[in-house]
């Protein structure tokens, strides 16, 4: 069971629907939808004691619970021919297990370097924030990805319009470029401002229906550069 079931149970149990939940904790009804439709939640620690806090259930019993119900469990054959051999076997399987274990855990243990060029001033994928002041660059450890090597610098997106592709608090890698195709996600500028927007035809587009598109008219948009991923943090 993923996050976005489980909360969706909680919910249930204490007859409370999605508004009143959203409106409760202060988010965006759409942000909710998104942590319910998702298999993972990815979801800020404040949030989400929030949302224990007003379903009245205890936080770690809440991730106890989701941890335990992604698990798959032992098939019953497994664990009938494990409950049959001795305990000289059950060693010899104990210790592949733990030799397999390690195994796993050492090939997924991802790569990581430091990236940087994350600019301390935050783009908007809602109302825009002030970027004519200058840059102020500080490092930050990720995960090694093509994106990451190929950035030229990377910025936090803060507000909803860019939802469910883009969250307030993702860092997003931004390559350079003066002009981003129709449909791509870009980096602009519009009187001093940012944004993380869709490039259309004459305007800028919030994917969030909520949020309205920006046009020229308001004055004139340049294009910074293309996002290319998502930073992913270790």
């Amino acid at each position: 069971m993923g996050f976005g079931k489980l909360l969706e149970q909680k919910m249930a149990e204490k007859n409370v629907k999605q508004a009143e939940l959203a409106e409760a904790i202060g988010i965006p009804k759409t942000t909710l939808s998104s942590m319910l439709s998702r298999d993972t939640s990815k979801i800020e620690i404040e949030v989400f004691l929030d949302i224990c806090r007003y379903l009245d259930c205890d936080p770690e019993e809440f991730y106890v619970e989701y941890v335990r119900k992604k698990q798959k469990p032992l098939s019953p054959s497994f664990v009938s021919k494990y409950n049959a051999i001795d305990d000289n076997g059950k060693k010899m399987v104990n210790a592949v297990l733990n030799l397999e274990y390690e195994r796993c855990m050492d090939k997924h243990t991802p790569n990581t370097f430091l990236f940087r060029k994350l600019s301390e001033n935050k783009v908007s994928a809602g109302t825009g924030f002030d970027l004519n002041d200058p840059d102020q660059w500080r490092t930050i450890e990720v995960i090694d990805t093509p994106e990451a090597r190929q950035a030229d610098f990377a910025v936090k997106v803060e507000g909803a319009s860019m939802e469910p592709d883009y969250y307030d608090g993702d860092i997003v890698y931004i390559a350079l470029a003066s002009e981003v195709p129709v449909g791509k996600v870009g980096l602009f500028m519009q009187n001093g401002k940012g944004y993380i927007k869709e490039a259309g035809k004459g305007r800028i587009i919030s994917r969030n229906p909520e949020y309205e598109d920006i046009y020229p008219t308001d004055g004139n948009i340049e294009c910074k550069g293309c996002v290319i991923g998502i930073a992913e943090l270790p």
